[in-house]
């Protein structure tokens, strides 16, 4: 008898990604998606704590295998930013011009576009820069390596090239920010120290980076309705996405 493979959905990123399985904590948006999936497709984890789009590019031939007759990969969720946008002069720094070029690298990669699959852009969020700060002194780093207005720069950078290259997006700037009462363009940013320090923001951000779980909770709101919007033959409840296996009572027996 022959293998029976699933077609995979990957969700390729940092740490927030990598993290979305993490189950001490409370809710986690790689454990739900795989949860809505199960039977059907294949949710493949490969994140990265750390990772930058220059490190993606570099591991992006190592981790995704040709498509063969058993099985493809049918959606992409990329979700790099939160490592590139640290401020200049940090190691995980890459230059907001080359971030853009990274991300269209990775959307146009042939090991991607070999299996003709679909992606999701996630935008990386905003973040808080009192608990960013208070986390990195609490670890021994005496400097500020990432500020909120610069996060705005790369999230802003992954709409342009998604729109450019038409590809839908999950917008978590946007999500977070409405979730800590909005932003007016030119005026500070909520998470920013100019301002007082915001709650709601902060309740979506356990160290002011890494998503708690109502951040992942906003994360799985905002990525399956992207899917479901946009690429409506994903949508898990519908009948005609049958498992790949049948239900107990019509699978046959050894």
């Amino acid at each position: 008898m022959a293998f029976i493979d699933y077609n995979k959905i990957v969700l390729f990123g940092d740490s927030i990604t990598e993290q979305s399985y993490e189950q001490t904590r409370g809710f986690g948006f790689g454990a739900a998606i795989t949860d809505a999936y199960r039977r059907k497709l294949e949710v493949v984890c490969r994140g990265f704590s750390g990772y930058n789009t220059q490190h993606a590019l570099h591991i992006l031939p190592r981790i995704i295998p040709a498509p063969c007759k058993e099985s493809c990969i049918k959606l992409v969720t990329v979700f790099f930013g939160a490592n590139d946008a640290v401020l200049e002069g940090q190691y995980q720094h890459v230059p907001l011009e080359e971030y853009r070029e990274n991300l269209k690298k990775i959307f146009t990669h042939p090991t991607l576009t070999a299996h003709e699959t679909k992606f999701v852009c996630i935008i990386p969020a905003p973040i808080c820069e009192y608990k960013t700060q208070e986390h990195d002194k609490s670890n021994g780093k005496d400097i500020v390596q990432r500020l909120a207005p610069n996060t705005k720069k790369y999230a802003h950078a992954a709409l342009e090239v998604a729109k450019e290259l038409g590809i839908p997006t999950a917008n978590l700037w946007k999500r977070f920010i409405s979730h800590a009462g909005g932003y007016q363009e030119g005026k500070s940013l909520p998470g920013s120290k100019d301002l007082p320090r915001n709650d709601k923001l902060g309740e979506l951000l356990r160290d002011g980076l890494h998503f708690s779980p109502a951040g992942y909770k906003l994360m799985y709101e905002e990525v399956m309705k992207t899917i479901l919007e946009n690429y409506p033959e994903y949508d898990p409840t519908q009948e005609k996405m049958e498992f790949v296996f049948d239900h107990w009572e019509k699978a046959p027996k050894a």
